[in-house]
């Protein structure tokens, strides 16, 4: 029975996407962070050589009290940024092409009407992920532990639709999601950080994920012993 429990909230934890690997920060919590302009800030914590991520994912959220509208033609793939002034190597597996696309999610956004991809106010989407057979792979990492040596960056233009349903074309449109990884040597037991300064929305995001895979494996558990 325990077995079959564990391996339900397992089974729930791999197919939850991996946005809720990323631990939001604030961005104040290292200059990295502005000096790519970075809006919303997350870390990906320790990574060592010869690591894959994979099953990446974006959401677009909605924060305005107005429609959103996007168009593709804007859009630029996430993109990794190496940090590190030692010998660290990212290289996408197998290659880069095909590597990123939509999500059904946020295809079905399409607006015949208004030809393209609309969000309501208050609304988020998970609107791009990573193609099952693609990772961004650490090659080489020859970094200190605790380094900085990558980032990656989700880029997103969104547009306000505006009362008359015109569209703003504000220049500062860009959204930069940015994830933070910092270097570490298979098997080196590791000293924590300073704790970091987590959104007040933060730790709650987490303690409701836990809750939830909980339940679920709890139901599914329960479900089978009937069967």
């Amino acid at each position: 029975m325990s077995k079959r429990f564990f391996l339900s909230i397992f089974l729930f934890l791999v197919i939850t996407p991996s946005y809720a690997a990323y631990e939001e920060i604030e961005c104040s919590n290292d200059k990295v962070f502005s000096e790519y302009s970075c809006n919303q800030c997350f870390d990906w914590w320790l990574k060592a050589e010869w690591e894959n991520l994979w099953l990446l994912i974006d959401k677009w959220a909605n924060i305005t009290d107005v429609k959103e509208i996007v168009y593709k033609e804007e859009q630029k793939d996430p993109y990794m940024v190496n940090l590190s002034t030692w010998n660290v190597t990212w290289v996408q597996t197998p290659d880069s092409n095909n590597f990123w696309e939509y999500t059904d999610e946020f295809n079905n956004l399409y607006s015949e009407a208004d030809f393209w991809y609309i969000l309501d106010p208050g609304k988020s989407v998970i609107w791009l992920k990573s193609t099952l057979s693609h990772a961004f792979n650490l090659e080489k990492n020859t970094a200190k532990t605790w380094d900085n040596i990558g980032m990656l960056v989700y880029p997103i233009v969104s547009h306000n639709i505006l009362a008359d349903w015109e569209v703003s074309m504000d220049e500062n449109n860009q959204h930069l999601e940015c994830v933070l990884f910092k270097s570490w040597k298979a098997g080196e037991v590791v000293v924590p950080e300073t704790p970091k300064n987590l959104p007040k929305t933060g730790p709650a995001q987490y303690i409701l994920l836990l809750f939830v895979a909980l339940i679920w494996g709890f139901w599914l558990l329960k479900f089978r012993t009937k069967s």
